[in-house]
């Protein structure tokens, strides 16, 4: 779902220590309870303030203040949750994004997001912190019996995730990683790495060790990633599993893509520069592509940023069409468009290798829509095979317009209106990013001074 970060954590990393939880931010306030929140029980309060410490040591950052934290009865969150989500995705947004998910056969037409979103995240929920008040919340059902004070392991885990947050936003201020931009590539990415960075944390808490360390990691993020049916499947017992394998494939894969491929990333930066690294990510040069997130040598070795594209005005070209939405796919869009029609997601993943950038306008003209599309790959290669994985989806009008340009059109135009859109988009200049890479050895710190002798 490319919308701003959601407000809730679903159900899919919570797969890895058997429990779920949330997200919340907003703007700067003063960290206390807002009104109608119920205090924790002071030993409940004393142990989140204890996972604060878990958080801290194996995040590598200190708390610079306290963290309050509450409960809510699970009736009360999800009236929250509507009753914020016109905040976080205002109804323009929201509209623009699900105009776009059907235009693409992404969802299904009858689906009313406004609806469906606050009901998927809102099966899932046991905590979340808030940037807007700088505290957490906690759901009364996910408190444990015995007066809410006995918390399961796996339930510590999760809010050791949450806590990560609170630091990540004390450090490097949540805010910075929002994206206002519902069809926004680049927000994906930083959405990854901010949930990847937490997730980490709280695998490493829970194994009481650098999860990059372990024999196999690689191999098994890769399945993960891999066939996420399976991965839900898994988790049949859990809270939301149900509401999550019935979601449309593109936001299921998009919600698992934030925890587990930005857990990838992250695993990955840690192996190439360390913590210091992770955290240049945060305070200097986030990821800036799903691309990268799924392939991070693209951002910490051998970059590759997108290349810009900017939509031209069409108005003339196409008189009496309304643009609806404006956006682009990304290398992860163009993987969940591909898995639905061709024959493997090995086929898929390929196709959708190579992305260079993208940008495509959906317009609505007398009930019907149509979707105009630019992409810019890194090789003439990579653009053929893209065009003849896109030939191969129904309803698609594919064409080369250079060695590494592909345009396409999904919908009924005349051939004379699309010669004109075609010179247009054709026309567009690529702005080609600078590509400078990052150089680890400046990140590194000097090794220590040797202490004098006798010394301790």
């Amino acid at each position: 779902m490319r919308a701003r970060r959601s407000r809730l954590l679903p159900l899919c990393f919570a797969l890895l220590v058997r429990a779920a939880a949330g997200r919340a931010e907003g703007a700067v306030a003063p960290p206390h309870l807002p009104p109608g929140m119920t205090p924790l029980p002071l030993e409940s309060a004393k142990h989140v303030q204890s996972l604060l410490r878990v958080a801290e040591k194996y995040r590598g950052l200190k708390a610079t203040r306290s963290v309050p934290a509450g409960s809510t009865s699970p009736r009360k969150l999800k009236a929250q949750i509507k009753a914020q989500m016109p905040k976080d995705l205002p109804p323009e947004d929201l509209k623009a994004l699900e105009v776009s998910l059907k235009a693409f056969g992404l969802i299904p037409e009858a689906m009313d997001l406004g609806r469906y979103l606050p009901d998927l995240l809102s099966s899932q929920v046991a905590g979340f912190y808030d940037p807007d008040g700088k505290y957490m919340t906690l759901v009364d059902s996910s408190l444990g019996a015995a007066g809410k004070e006995a918390k399961a392991e796996s339930e510590d885990m999760v809010l050791v995730h949450e806590l990560t947050h609170a630091l990540q936003d004390q450090h490097f201020d949540l805010h910075r990683f929002e994206e206002r931009d519902p069809l926004s590539d680049g927000g994906t990415a930083k959405k990854a790495l901010v949930e990847g960075d937490a997730t980490l944390t709280m695998i490493d808490a829970n194994l009481k060790m650098s999860f990059e360390a372990m024999p196999g990691v690689d191999s098994a993020l890769a399945g993960m990633m891999r066939d996420p049916e399976r991965l839900l499947g898994g988790g049949a017992d859990f809270p939301g599993a149900k509401e999550m394998s019935a979601a449309p494939a593109f936001i299921r894969d998009s919600l698992i893509f934030s925890y587990f491929q930005g857990l990838s990333f992250c695993v990955s930066a840690r192996r190439v520069g360390g913590q210091v690294l992770l955290d240049y990510a945060f305070t200097t040069d986030p990821p800036r592509s799903s691309e990268q997130i799924l392939h991070p040598e693209k951002w910490h070795t051998k970059r590759d940023d997108p290349v810009g594209l900017r939509f031209p005005d069409l108005a003339a070209e196409l008189p009496g069409y309304r643009k609806a939405a404006e956006g682009e796919m990304g290398e992860l869009g163009l993987r969940t468009l591909f898995r639905q029609d061709l024959e493997s997601r090995d086929q898929a993943d390929a196709a959708a290798a190579g992305w260079g950038g993208d940008r495509f306008a959906v317009y609505e003209k007398g009930g019907g829509r149509l979707v105009v599309w630019i992409t810019e790959w890194d090789t003439e290669a990579d653009a053929g095979e893209f065009r003849s994985a896109l030939q191969a989806v129904p309803g698609w009008r594919v064409e080369a317009a250079g060695p590494t340009r592909v345009l396409a059109v999904h919908g009924s135009l005349p051939d004379e209106v699309w010669e004109k859109v075609r010179a247009r988009l054709a026309a567009v200049a690529a702005e080609r990013p600078a590509n400078r890479e990052i150089d680890l050895k400046a990140l590194t710190p000097p090794p220590a001074a040797p202490s004098p002798a006798g010394g301790r």
